[in-house]
């Protein structure tokens, strides 16, 4: 597997690492001609956080979104983004306090529910400038993300969440034939690419894609819901 731990930056197309990209892309004069571009569409400004998430140190996504949203939404994000497969309750931890949806699941885990804040939080009511936080997806095959309000600008954003970098998919190799695989077999926990997992017996019900999420190769994630389609033209 080649892990390079490296993402795009959305606006200049230069590539840094994960480390990297938070204090390049407060300074990237590209990023800054798109937001005065933004301002001058809406000329209304507002506070816009820059967030830092990721998963086991390899994925990563640096976002803005308004301070505004609530927490609901930046879950919303995770689960098309990264996560969602079967409609799994989720979470966040903030200074010790645990938000979570107010009507999923409640009558499954009433106990989980009483002592749990809502997620209809506005992010400045609960995050500041540099503070951090833990998101947990499905509480049997958890996924855990961690996150950082990297920093604070006044201006417009045009989406509800905008996407400034993400790391770059990595290259895994099948572990037979050492071509790109395709599919991770859920029997075994091997890499396959297609043809190799046909001639290992696999099928679609046995085998999931290989994805660029944390999610990858867990309870049924397919990336479907994955709507990031950036490409270098």
């Amino acid at each position: 597997m080649d892990i390079k731990d490296e993402g795009i930056c959305r606006f200049c197309l230069k590539t840094f690492s994960g480390a990297g990209m938070g204090r390049h892309l407060e300074a990237c004069l590209a990023k800054k001609e798109a937001d005065k571009e933004a301002f001058d569409i809406i000329k209304i400004p507002s506070n816009i956080y820059q967030i830092k998430i990721s998963a086991y140190k390899v994925y990563w996504l640096h976002i803005e979104v308004n301070s505004l949203s609530t927490l609901e939404l930046l879950d919303g994000f995770l689960r098309n983004i990264w996560l969602e497969c079967c409609g799994h309750l989720s979470s966040f931890k903030i200074k010790g306090v645990n938000y979570s949806g107010s009507t999923i699941g409640e009558s499954m885990f009433p106990w989980m529910k009483m002592e749990d804040a809502s997620m209809d939080q506005p992010l400045n009511q609960v995050l500041g400038v540099k503070d951090t936080f833990e998101y947990q997806y499905d509480f049997g095959s958890t996924t855990r993300l961690e996150g950082q309000v990297f920093a604070e600008r006044r201006g417009v954003i045009l989406e509800p969440v905008r996407i400034l970098a993400r790391n770059n998919p990595f290259s895994y190799e099948c572990d037979k034939c050492g071509k790109e695989a395709t599919e991770i077999c859920l029997e075994c926990d091997e890499l396959f690419c297609d043809q190799c997992l046909i001639t290992h017996g696999g099928d679609e019900e046995m085998a999931l894609p290989v994805v660029n999420s944390p999610r990858m190769g867990v309870c049924g994630y397919c990336g479907d819901d994955d709507f990031d389609n950036f490409k270098i033209k």
